[in-house]
């Protein structure tokens, strides 16, 4: 007889709601369990119903608006020298990681431009000196 392979089942979240628009409150508490290591980036999104790559963009969004907390200040004031110098060069990191996407989506953004005007006859830009 033929003996039946037990597959591995799912593990399925509370929810299944990857396009359920969430509060920030909501998000931020998300966020935090996974800086604080009470949960890792993929449980969290099994148990929220998240996709990866939108919990990886809260986590950047987050961490570019609070590069200047004063949570963050009084941390770095009780920390060692070489804590500090850790800390800091991760947020550098963060910073320099930010400011390489803001770029890429500029540059796209002028891509677009440029290919709607020249391609498709779309005037986007503003003539200077005209009157609108």
């Amino acid at each position: 007889m033929k003996q039946k392979k037990l597959r591995k089942k799912k593990i399925e979240g509370k929810s299944r709601d990857p396009y359920k628009r969430r509060e920030e409150s909501e998000m931020t508490k998300i966020i935090l369990e996974v800086k604080s290591g009470l949960i890792s980036i993929r449980a969290a999104c099994l148990k929220y119903g998240l996709c990866r790559r939108t919990l990886r963009l809260w986590i950047t969004r987050l961490s570019v608006r609070t590069l200047g907390d004063d949570l963050s200040n009084q941390l770095l004031s009780s920390m060692t020298a070489d804590k500090k110098c850790e800390a800091l060069e991760n947020k550098l990191r963060e910073v320099t990681k930010a400011f390489e996407l803001a770029k890429l989506k500029i540059d796209g953004l002028e891509t677009m431009i440029k290919v709607a005007e020249e391609d498709l006859q779309i005037k986007i830009r503003k003539k200077r000196g005209t009157k609108q």
